[in-house]
């Protein structure tokens, strides 16, 4: 895996979500549905645009300090920030902003956790002088995650930062 290319930015963005509470085994077992559940609202209420609507993955707990049981994990989806928002069965959402580390990578199936590793490393938080902020990261997908291991995408890491 090579080092990712990183950015520092202003990030502002409201999203809907259906938060998983279990392991990230769990978690990835059942995250097609989330997202297939996700799009339906976001079709329903017409929230998908063109070139704006992303998906992400919200990582709400350390799994280093918080029982793998109780680990929160949302599927996420960018909406217009003009957007009316009715929450609805599993559907919340939020708004997230703050200045973030940005690690942008191409990644395979196999690299996720390692890429997750060095975002909080020493080598990346002391080489770039970051202070970790109370705010959760996420992955945001430039372009769809693989389905196989061997396939890659595009995939950025908001690590949030002072």
């Amino acid at each position: 895996m090579e080092k990712p290319v990183i950015t520092v930015e202003q990030y502002e963005v409201k999203v809907i979500y259906i938060r998983f509470r279990g392991s990230y085994v769990q978690f990835r077992k059942n995250s097609r549905n989330m997202f297939n559940e996700l799009l339906q609202y976001a079709e329903k209420y017409a929230l998908i645009k063109e070139d704006f609507t992303k998906v992400m993955t919200i990582y709400h707990d350390n799994p280093f300090i918080t029982d793998a049981a109780n680990l929160r994990t949302s599927i996420a989806m960018t909406v217009p920030p003009d957007a009316t928002l009715i929450e609805e069965g599993k559907i919340g959402s939020m708004q997230m902003a703050g200045k973030y580390a940005i690690l942008h990578y191409e990644l395979s199936l196999g690299e996720y956790e390692q890429a997750w590793q060095y975002a909080y490393s020493d080598e990346f938080l002391k080489q770039g002088s970051y202070t970790l902020r109370d705010a959760v990261p996420f992955e945001l997908y430039v372009t769809e995650p693989p389905k196989g291991f061997k396939g890659t995408s595009k995939t950025d890491l908001y690590i949030p930062v002072e």
